[in-house]
């Protein structure tokens, strides 16, 4: 009765933390085989003992038809991902995590969804008009000839992500702490799962639990740079240091339901004329996460690029995650 009594109280007044900000990572046909640095690796660290774990499903759309020059690119096409996490509190100040994700690349259905979807809220809408719907064609041509041809449906594991975290501080409404990570290559870069590089991240995470003296309102803000070994996609064009700036809002609209927006930008990965290779991606998230028990957490986000033809069109996630308590 008694155990009863706690699992009731916990499904109707479970609490939200700000360390759950929304999911945003790099989905594109080439920048997303890097696996880089996403918002989620935060300042909320897990206490000592402490045990987490994370299931991330999302596919993107791609519709990019740019050409500058001797270079032309074509992203026609969806990429889907299923993103395994786990992270354990090895300390008080400490925090050790592990990343694994399956990729798909393929011709997809979303792209009359997503038609309508930026039909409906006036969005842009790229070259979409210009292009087939349903179709794989990843096409990058330079002048020293045809660099990347691909059209047939792929799936893998991609690129292993190794993280840890070190806390900074530990103010009530104010939380601080280091972020390092390490890539390490055990995708197929022939199939654009992986990069066969090695690439290593640090950078700094903040968390913001009220803001304006709301507790309803909270805030993050992350900076981070990536430094990347030769890869073997246009290894002599990608930039071998990538910076990540994001930051966001949330507000908790109840104890079990908290909306979210997040931008993140990331500079470019390839010195090119291109603006999906060569200048800086901007990228929007939207969604909110839903406390389905005392350890449970469903979230939901869209992404946009806000910066057209920069990231991916248009982003489906959903995620459940799961936060066990401390020893």
């Amino acid at each position: 009765m008694l155990r009863l009594l706690v699992v009731t109280t916990a499904l109707l007044h479970p609490t939200l933390t700000t360390a759950e900000v929304l999911p945003d990572p790099d989905n594109g046909p080439i920048s997303g085989a890097y696996n880089f640095v996403d918002s989620t690796e935060g300042a909320e660290l897990l206490g000592k003992g402490q045990l987490a774990f994370s299931l991330t499903s999302m596919v993107s759309s791609h519709s990019v038809l740019d050409e500058q020059g001797a270079e032309s690119v074509l992203f026609d096409g969806e990429t889907a991902r299923l993103e395994w996490r786990l992270r354990y509190g090895l300390g008080e100040r400490v925090e050790l995590g592990i990343e694994l994700p399956w990729v798909w690349h393929s011709a997809g259905r979303l792209d009359s969804l997503i038609d309508s979807w930026h039909d409906a809220f006036g969005l842009p809408d790229g070259f979409r008009d210009d292009l087939p719907q349903d179709r794989l064609r990843y096409r990058y041509v330079d002048d020293s000839g045809t660099r990347l041809d691909f059209q047939n449906s792929t799936g893998g594991l991609g690129d292993l992500r190794l993280m840890a975290g070190v806390r900074l501080g530990n103010a009530a409404d104010h939380r601080l702490a280091l972020r390092f990570g390490v890539v390490v290559p055990t995708g197929d870069a022939d199939e654009l799962l992986g990069t066969d590089a090695v690439s290593l991240s640090a950078g700094f995470a903040g968390d913001l639990r009220s803001v304006g003296g709301s507790e309803r309102l909270s805030a993050y803000y992350r900076a981070h740079l990536s430094w990347i070994d030769e890869p073997a996609l246009l290894p002599d064009r990608y930039r071998e240091w990538v910076g990540h700036v994001s930051g966001g809002f949330g507000y908790r609209v109840t104890p079990r339901v908290d909306l979210r927006a997040q931008v993140a930008v990331r500079t470019a990965t390839h010195d090119s004329e291109l603006l999906v290779l060569g200048e800086p991606s901007v990228a929007l998230s939207f969604g909110g996460n839903i406390r389905l028990s005392e350890r449970y957490l469903l979230s939901l986000v869209v992404g946009e690029d806000i910066k057209v033809n920069s990231s991916p069109d248009v982003t489906f996630l959903l995620a459940l995650r799961y936060r066990g308590s401390k020893r």
